[in-house]
């Protein structure tokens, strides 16, 4: 009876540890994917899409999928047509018979022209939002934020959205100060500060006096 008793101890033992030793089953990528996308605003959406590209255990076929997916989004809603640039080549580098390779080299063609027709713009004589509305769109992040930051102007009510969206302006709690600067209150700021103390900006030549929303 004792003998039994031992062997029964012991074989719950050993199933007690494969239960405990067993792997979680893997989530499909199709829903890993579905759920990046599904991440929020744009800027929250890459960065998910980011996040998943960095699983090194990606078949090259899902990784060719995500860049995709990350491409298209920084062509458009995403604002970073060089990212966008980077990612479709990188697909086509990757996975050149893709089902979205041929889509994805239509993608590649209008990002590119894009950038040619940008990337010359910031070497004009340009007003600060004029300037910021350039750099985003080409994919800068940090440098124009602190170039409103510490120009003390205030950004008109569509690049505030944006600021908010990728996490640079944050509502009455922040501990940058207020978004709000010179000249008459804007609405679309009031409550609005800076998420954190940003440092002052590398100069690029923007004409901030004549900076104008």
């Amino acid at each position: 009876m004792r003998s039994y008793r031992s062997f029964l101890a012991t074989l719950m033992l050993v199933a007690a540890a494969a239960c405990a030793s067993a792997p979680e089953p893997a989530i499909p990528f199709a829903d890993r994917l579905a759920a990046a996308k599904a991440a929020g605003n744009p800027y929250q959406e890459d960065a998910a899409l980011t996040q998943l590209l960095g699983d090194p255990q990606l078949k090259p076929e899902q990784r060719a999928e995500a860049l995709y997916q990350r491409a298209s989004l920084r062509r458009l809603a995403g604002d970073n047509r060089r990212g966008a640039v980077a990612d479709f080549e990188a697909m086509l580098a990757l996975a050149p018979d893709h089902p979205r390779a041929g889509q994805a080299r239509i993608e590649l063609d209008l990002a590119r022209s894009d950038l040619e027709a940008l990337e010359p713009r910031l070497n004009y004589m340009l007003t600060l939002p004029q300037w910021f509305d350039v750099s985003w769109t080409l994919g800068e992040r940090d440098v124009p934020a602190r170039r409103y930051h510490s120009a003390g102007l205030s950004p008109n009510e569509e690049q505030t959205q944006k600021l908010k969206d990728a996490g640079f302006i944050c509502g009455a709690d922040g501990e940058g100060g207020p978004v709000q600067g010179a000249g008459d209150p804007r609405a679309w700021l009031e409550g609005l500060t800076w998420c954190s103390p940003l440092p002052q900006p590398v100069e690029t030549g923007v004409e901030e006096a004549d900076a104008g929303s």
